[in-house]
């Protein structure tokens, strides 16, 4: 029986995450049910465990949130991750396979897509405390083979308002005239369910190092807005500035999982549309 050791299973993509692992039998999945800041319980679930893996998927998001504050966001994504790392080192006795979760954040505005190996500069407070816990990890780990997901702009129709997104669908869903400072934006959307099988592959294959979770599919939100005005008649006034491209490369992810068929864009709008605002 291969052990995983599994934080942040409670949300949105850990319990996607978790629904999935549970369908394996060769796996069983200890959940880390307290403060990620508790040290002494974070060393004490580590060596009374002894996983083979284990999957960190617990952080403070989403960045407005995180920007409201940051102390607290600090400590949770930066100290609960060097709270695991130390547990790890001081108390595994065989190596453990490490999943760390971070954020296409972590990089800068680019007109050209952003590899693995692009610069981290951080575009937000939330971007900045994945890079120190990155960081962190590369530079502390003894025992682990890690592998750093950063995952694009993530989505879910169980997300609140916080999120872009859903923000947008629920304005415009009340009629709402929806002002957006600038539409020369890119991004790319990734749906919960797309990120948790992906990051299963990860961990059945043990890929190593930094992979971009993203998908093929690069959004400008001029489109986008566009999109939701022809076909859900929103009514969205926006300007069109200075570009703000977070464009990920996934093609390092798409060699070593193989072929993978995301979900579209339009696709995760119709799910948000049908399981959250149309019952």
């Amino acid at each position: 029986m291969i052990k995983i050791g599994l934080t942040g299973f409670s949300g949105i993509l850990g319990s996607s995450l978790l629904s999935l692992i549970s369908k394996k039998k060769k796996y069983r999945v200890y959940k880390f049910k307290y403060n990620i800041l508790n040290k002494k319980r974070v060393l004490s679930w580590i060596k009374k465990n002894q996983f083979n893996i284990i999957i960190h998927l617990a952080a403070l998001v989403p960045t407005n949130k995180v920007d409201k504050n940051y102390s607290l966001s600090k400590r949770v994504n930066v100290q609960g991750t060097k709270n695991l790392i130390d547990g790890i080192n001081k108390f595994q006795k065989e190596k453990v396979y490490f999943l760390f979760s971070s954020t296409s954040h972590v990089y800068s505005f680019n007109i050209k897509k952003n590899r693995e190996n692009s610069k981290v500069l951080g575009i937000s407070k939330y971007g900045k405390t994945k890079i120190a816990a990155e960081k962190y990890i590369k530079t502390k780990s003894n025992k682990t083979d890690i592998c750093i997901a950063r995952i694009s702009s993530l989505v879910s129709e169980k997300q609140t308002n916080n999120f872009f997104l859903l923000n947008l669908i629920s304005k415009g869903k009340r009629k709402e005239l929806i002002h957006f400072k600038n539409s020369n934006v890119v991004r790319n959307f990734i749906h919960v369910s797309d990120v948790s099988k992906i990051l299963l592959k990860l961990v059945e294959r043990r890929v190593k190092g930094i992979i971009n979770v993203s998908t093929s599919e690069k959004t400008l939100f001029k489109r986008l807005f566009d999109l939701f005005s022809k076909k859900y008649h929103f009514k969205i006034h926006s300007g069109y500035y200075k570009p703000e491209y977070l464009d990920l490369s996934n093609k390092l992810l798409l060699k070593k999982i193989g072929k993978y068929n995301f979900m579209k864009l339009e696709k995760i709008i119709e799910k948000i549309y049908g399981e959250r605002y149309q019952k």
